[in-house]
């Protein structure tokens, strides 16, 4: 999964385990791209870096997000 950072804020991907509580993997600075391995059927979070939800995913063979 790859994530485009196009804000001008930090921003947080947290991986929802099976549990449904977020896992932080990592942060995304304003104007970076990052790709996260991951699997399919894997749910993940994007918030602001205070913790608002902007965005939820379900992982697929190819994707790409811009923020």
């Amino acid at each position: 999964m790859t994530i485009v950072n196009r804000s001008d804020q930090l921003l947080k991907l947290y991986w929802l385990n099976f549990s449904g509580a977020r896992q932080l993997y990592r942060t995304v600075a304003p104007g970076d791209r990052v790709t996260q391995p991951t699997f399919t059927g894997h749910n993940w979070v994007v918030t602001t870096g205070d913790g608002i939800c902007i965005g939820i995913f379900n992982a697929s063979p190819i994707g790409i997000a811009f923020f």
